[in-house]
């Protein structure tokens, strides 16, 4: 997953970058003096195409954003679920060794209490 994450974040800067390629483009919008109808309306046609290229990348690069988002919150679950199992686990294991010391003290108090039957059926 983190992986695809970077992979989608440098999809987001490349975005970004077109962008900002794209915009410096369309700054050349100055009128030239004497320039005939012809060239400013293939000027204005090279303005709109640009234009629907930029808008693009924005709509390109809000979708990654979207996806980035996704993965993060998808990212973000999968933390939760491992802190949980590493919880439960560590529980799990608590409650195993105070099981292993309960059995351990009847064990003791089983030969302590033969000791003492013993020693009572001795001193008869």
């Amino acid at each position: 997953m983190i992986d695809t994450l970077q992979q989608l974040q440098q999809l987001r800067q490349r975005y970004q970058r077109n962008i900002n390629a794209l915009n410096a483009l369309t700054l050349s919008e100055e009128a030239f003096p004497g320039v005939s109808a012809l060239q400013m309306a293939n000027h204005a046609g090279y303005q709109r195409h640009i234009q629907r290229l930029i808008d693009w990348q924005k709509q390109e690069q809000a979708l990654a954003d979207i996806e980035v988002g996704n993965l993060q919150t998808q990212m973000q679950q999968q933390a939760r679920r491992e802190k949980i199992v590493a919880v439960v686990l560590e529980q799990q294991q608590e409650e195993y060794q105070r099981e292993q010391g309960r059995l351990a003290q009847k064990n003791t108090d089983a030969l302590a209490t033969q000791c003492w039957q013993r020693q009572q059926a001795g001193d008869i």
